[in-house]
């Protein structure tokens, strides 16, 4: 299915360096959860809350997620956040929803996923209020964190009541791209963490090198 055409959309946005079988397990299974027709992947130019660390290029990050999402059927990526890059801004999921509004359907709904760490921090977004109006996030709680947990670390009844129903229980999977960096960068395999062109991929092309 193609975005345009998609009634029910969640969004993923992440700077996939390098994209990981959690990328692709976790945002699948709260597609099914909710019913989605399609995960739309979008990769960041350059987070904004990680304007101070090394990226890998995003020609890398693209072909990279290219590699991991071959044959998925409810998947597509967006690369809005990429073509803005040419001006050297950082990343905003605002300016990207946005864009995105006039492109879907009229009735196409979005869902905003993201982690429970950004909950917390939530508030510091670009024009988090606008976010929400835009694309209700729909947030992935997996250990450490539970639904008590994580409610509980909210300042106030306003905003647990609010975020409550976003919350979506998925698998635990101990795996993150800056581990894979690292294991890369002593030598050590990284098998099964990754789908097996994007580990071809990180070897043939020197990537996570010290």
């Amino acid at each position: 299915m193609q975005l345009e055409d998609a009634q029910h959309i969640i969004l993923f946005g992440g700077s996939f360096d390098p994209p990981h079988v959690a990328h692709v397990a976790l945002p699948m299974a709260a597609r099914e959860a909710i019913c989605a027709d399609l995960v739309a992947y979008v990769p960041a130019a350059k987070a904004p809350h990680k304007l101070d660390k090394v990226q890998t290029d995003s020609t890398h990050r693209l072909a990279m997620l290219r590699l991991a999402l071959e044959g998925a059927e409810h998947a597509a990526i967006v690369t809005d956040e990429l073509d803005r890059a040419a001006d050297g801004k950082p990343s905003y999921t605002v300016d990207t929803l946005e864009t995105l509004r006039e492109r879907l359907l009229p009735q196409a709904r979005m869902r905003l996923l993201i982690g429970a760490d950004q909950v917390r921090i939530f508030d510091k977004w670009r024009e988090p209020e606008r976010v929400i109006e835009l694309a209700q996030p729909l947030v992935m709680v997996r250990p450490p964190d539970t639904r008590e947990s994580l409610l509980a670390s909210l300042e106030d009844d306003a905003a647990r009541q609010a975020w409550a129903p976003r919350l979506i229980d998925v698998p635990a999977v101990e795996i993150s791209s800056t581990g894979i960096r690292e294991r890369v960068a002593r030598g050590e395999s990284i098998t099964g963490m990754v789908n097996p062109a994007v580990k071809r991929y990180i070897r043939e092309h020197g990537l996570y090198k010290p």
